[in-house]
């Protein structure tokens, strides 16, 4: 008998061993997992929440000092939004533009931005809740970290740490 990772084998006289089977999407996610990783270890947290404060702070001051565990939800959101730009990044490496690379995942961009003001606006004990204003700085902020996970995964392609 012969172990290999987890699961045992019985050999036959004169027959190698077969190896465990992996699909290819399972290879395809599993490198995409690694390349995620290596990618959230260029953010700092701190950076993160300062770029929230500077874009949502103005519009609901009060829903932040009231509900602290908003900014956990922006920060999910922009993690997010980072790692769809690092996803895109690789364009950028073959000499596409970031904004035609935006444009080939706006439709994602919008769901992220929409679903965060929609969040914020939830949360808001206000009638009318600037809706305008707080999806026009939730497009900024989504955005912003858009192109960070762009710029990032583009250089990290050119150093080719992928």
């Amino acid at each position: 008998m012969v172990q290999m990772g987890t699961t045992i084998l019985k050999r036959k006289k004169g027959k190698q061993p077969m190896n465990v089977i992996t699909t290819l999407t399972e290879r395809r996610r599993e490198k995409q997992w690694n390349f995620e990783k290596k990618m959230l270890r260029h953010i700092s947290m701190k950076e993160m929440e300062k770029a929230i404060k500077e874009w949502m702070f103005p519009i609901l001051p009060f829903q932040f000092q009231a509900y602290p565990f908003l900014i956990d939800q922006c920060l999910d959101m922009t993690i997010d939004a980072y790692l769809l730009g690092t996803e895109f990044g690789r364009f950028g490496y073959y000499g596409e533009p970031a904004q035609e690379a935006r444009k080939r995942c706006e439709e994602e961009l919008t769901d992220l931005s929409h679903c965060l003001c929609a969040t914020l606006t939830g949360w808001s004990k206000e009638e009318r809740a600037p809706t305008e204003a707080l999806l026009a700085a939730s497009d900024m902020l989504i955005g912003t970290w858009w192109e960070k996970g762009f710029r990032e995964a583009s250089k990290a392609y050119k150093l080719r740490l992928h």
